[in-house]
């Protein structure tokens, strides 16, 4: 049986896949614009001048999640998300919520990520949809998102949920 202690490998790996990650994140960081700085200890996933920050989701129903987290460009031109798909759900939608928060959501084709700025994915506001899940989510599941930006490319993306039933 393994002890719940890491052995001074693994701690010395984990503090190198830090100290890697956070000085990417730093690198990356005098590209964004004041207004948009990021929490490098929140980036899930970063490429070219892309980073998601604090990704998050939470089902509300059986076959419903939804997703929120802020996406920076720090590149030199705006992208947009072309789609997102994943592999848990059979339909993946970009929507904005227009009634008030989560509340009236209708789909959108795309999504522009302004070239210096944050675009957050919000409760009241942009956000993915996950319908026709594949599996029934628990609470603490991950769900991994891959997003097509139009000039980036792909990039995968895993999120947290919390089922609140």
């Amino acid at each position: 049986m393994r002890s719940p202690v890491d052995t001074l490998e693994e701690v010395k790996l984990k503090h190198l896949l830090t100290t890697l990650c956070t000085a990417t994140a730093l690198l990356a960081a005098p590209a964004f614009a004041d207004d948009s700085t990021f929490n490098e200890d929140a980036v899930a996933a970063m490429k070219g001048g892309i980073v998601i920050e604090a990704p998050w989701a939470v089902s509300l129903k059986d076959d419903e999640v939804l997703v929120f987290m802020t996406i920076h460009n720090g590149s030199d031109d705006a992208d947009t998300i072309k789609s997102v798909s994943s592999k848990a759900a059979e339909s993946v939608a970009i929507a904005k919520f227009d009634g008030g928060a989560m509340q009236n959501s209708e789909d959108l084709d795309t999504l522009d990520t302004p070239k210096g700025e944050a675009t957050n994915l919000t409760q009241d506001g942009y956000h993915l949809r996950l319908t026709d899940l594949k599996e029934k989510v628990k609470s603490g599941d991950t769900i991994s998102l891959q997003l097509d930006f139009e000039e980036t490319g792909d990039l995968m993306v895993d999120v947290s949920v919390a089922v609140m039933n």
